[in-house]
């Protein structure tokens, strides 16, 4: 295992290598131009039938190619996206949106912005690793248990982003289901099961999740 910076917190099952990671990072703020872009670059969002997809998919509650960039929720979607992006792009993974970002309450901090998403994460040949950047922080946690490169094995990722407009902080979380671990011990129902797991602990984090001191935050 890589070390783990002080602003990020990794758990791992010893057993099943699922990770939990949580990030508190600088608040992404996209400008305009970078803010279409994004808007122009996002990938396809599997339908609910997608055979990839461990647990049943929600549909997405807005377009964000034919949205307004001036709009809060807009940027908030958006900025969504560009995590995950930024997340794969890092590792050297192509991902696919199972479930595109889209808004939820948190009972525990009813002011803030935060999001859900989740994606399905397939490695890819890294040539010439020597040369390459080299993965950082979450990306760094979650390559030391992700499919050996070029394996074309899936991980699914799910993903709450939390925005703290008052702090300028976001702060994310990952849960990772790496699928070679499960899929070689034999047992057919094994990933669905522990993608079920991975949905009621993103829940219970959901329902649970609270900032007692914000002084934390500078």
């Amino acid at each position: 295992m890589r070390p783990v910076p002080d602003n990020q917190e990794a758990f791992m099952s010893n057993t099943t290598h699922t990770n939990i990671l949580t990030e508190i990072t600088e608040r992404l703020e996209l400008d305009p131009q970078q803010l279409q872009e994004q808007l122009q670059s996002q990938p396809a969002t599997a339908s609910s039938s997608s055979s990839t997809s461990a647990i049943p998919t929600q549909p997405t509650t807005q377009s964000l190619a034919n949205t307004n960039i001036n709009d809060p929720l807009t940027q908030d979607l958006t900025a969504a996206a560009h995590h995950l992006h930024e997340l794969c792009e890092v590792s050297g993974d192509s991902y696919e949106i199972l479930d595109a970002p889209r808004p939820i309450n948190l009972p525990k901090i009813p002011n803030a912005r935060a999001y859900l998403a989740q994606a399905l994460l397939t490695s890819r040949p890294r040539y010439h690793q020597q040369q390459q950047q080299q993965p950082q922080g979450i990306s760094a946690a979650l390559s030391a248990t992700a499919a050996p490169p070029g394996t074309g094995e899936t991980s699914t990722c799910h993903f709450l982003l939390i925005r703290l407009k008052e702090k300028s902080t976001d702060i994310i979380v990952y849960i990772v289901v790496p699928h070679a671990v499960l899929e070689s011990g034999g047992d057919p129902a094994a990933v669905a099961r522990e993608e079920m797991f991975a949905h009621e602990a993103m829940g219970r984090i959901v329902d649970s999740f609270e900032i007692r001191d914000y002084g934390l935050f500078v």
